[in-house]
């Protein structure tokens, strides 16, 4: 249903909590002191309800190819971690070897894809990469109770959306999950829908349509221009503000200085 917010609302922040440690900061920073980044992984099982959901995911794909090397990049500069390595490979052959498993799972901001990892072959890309852990993240379709709210007047549509999400793990070569990450409230990856406030101002009703963005719609958000991002480099506004995200709630805090480094092939 539509509704009008007092103005004060305005002022709240509108995100929740996005992801959490599984375990104890402190020893999150003593297991994972060297972490490996894996490519960027897209899902087309996933809930995309786009009347042409192939497209939309050869898409995804398209432009996920190789931004996990940004990725590092930022994970580097933060300075959270000993080392932070890129896991090269193929990102399809990788998630068919890797992820044995998806459940939906609910969370404070709605469900989310959970993938459940092999042990062995994380365990194999630890060993082979010299690494603790791996950050696995998986682009998937999701839809959730969401506000969308009207560019022209304080009003907002709450109502199932469906987008592209990211879901994000860091794994120990046991399988053991150290982190997770579901995205934050009303900000996906990728919206698939809106609401259209026009129409229903234009036909005097409170049923507001949705609709699903079109595919050239869709290729335009994700090469929209973001900001600057590290040493020159320009990534699109939905992976900048993703990996933003990722870097942010990936800081376990300051590393003891005196520490040992691990040791290194």
């Amino acid at each position: 249903m539509l509704r009008l917010l007092l103005l004060l609302l305005l002022l709240v922040p509108l995100t929740a909590c996005q992801g959490s440690f599984k375990v104890p900061k402190e020893q999150y920073r003593e297991r994972v002191k060297t972490l490996g980044v894996l490519p960027l992984m897209v899902d087309g099982q996933s809930i995309i309800a786009h009347p042409e959901p192939a497209a939309v995911v050869a898409m995804v794909r398209k432009y996920s190819s190789k931004q996990q090397v940004h990725l590092v990049e930022l994970l580097q500069a933060k300075k959270s971690y000993f080392d932070v390595r890129e896991v090269s490979g193929d990102p399809q052959r990788l998630m068919s070897r890797l992820l044995r498993s998806r459940s939906l799972r609910e969370t404070p901001i709605g469900p989310h894809h959970y993938y459940e990892v092999v042990p062995g072959v994380v365990a194999e890309l630890c060993r082979e990469n010299v690494v603790d852990a791996v950050l696995v993240v998986v682009m998937n379709g999701t839809t959730r109770v969401q506000k969308r709210w009207d560019r022209a007047r304080p009003t907002y549509l709450e109502a199932p959306f469906n987008d592209v999400q990211a879901s994000a793990v860091v794994v120990l070569p046991s399988g053991e999950v150290v982190w997770e990450y579901y995205g934050p409230a009303g900000k996906p990856f990728l919206a698939l829908q809106y609401a259209d406030f026009d129409e229903a101002y234009y036909n005097k009703t409170d049923e507001v349509p949705v609709h699903f963005v079109t595919l050239a719609g869709l290729e335009r958000a994700l090469t929209e221009s973001g900001g600057s991002w590290f040493k020159d480099t320009k990534l699109s506004k939905p992976y900048q503000e993703l990996f933003q995200d990722l870097v942010n709630q990936l800081t376990p805090g300051m590393l003891n200085p005196f520490a040992p480094r691990p040791v290194t092939e």
